[in-house]
């Protein structure tokens, strides 16, 4: 986990990395039948208002996250690129935006995986968090709680 870094000119306040690996053996552990790895980053950016301007921007950089920084191993299985803007509200057109987000990348025809990047906004004021399609299975974890 880092905090306040740059990538790509993009000032990111937390950045976070998740690598799950499983395999599966035959008789003792030295004879594996197959592997497969598990990521997800998480690059969590603060602002005041979320407007269209940001969304936009943000998404590029997270277009590029995966386009040049994911690099598949022979045992990937999946990578999700988690982007979260945080702000105290969220612009009309944002929202459009953000639902309407859609990206993802699959390598060697499935075989060495795929790249799902997920879109996230949470409105502080308001309570409210708003996800692309890819997201909605883990927006209940952004959600915040009294």
């Amino acid at each position: 986990m880092e905090n306040g870094i740059e990538i790509f000119g993009e000032k990111v306040d937390v950045h976070a990395k998740f690598c799950n690996v499983s395999g599966r053996t035959f008789i003792t552990k030295n004879d594996v039948i197959d592997r497969c790895e598990n990521y997800e980053y998480c690059y969590i950016k603060k602002v005041n208002i979320v407007t269209e301007d940001v969304v936009a921007s943000f998404g590029q950089f997270l277009k590029k996250i995966v386009d040049e920084c994911i690099d598949p191993g022979k045992d990937h299985m999946s990578t999700y690129v988690t982007g979260v803007i945080i702000g105290n509200s969220i612009n009309e057109n944002a929202r459009k935006v953000i639902h309407k987000y859609c990206y993802s990348k699959a390598y060697s025809f499935y075989l060495r995986g795929w790249c799902d990047v997920r879109f996230i906004c949470i409105g502080i004021n308001n309570n409210e968090v708003i996800s692309n399609k890819a997201a909605k299975h883990v927006q209940k974890v952004y959600q915040i709680t009294p």
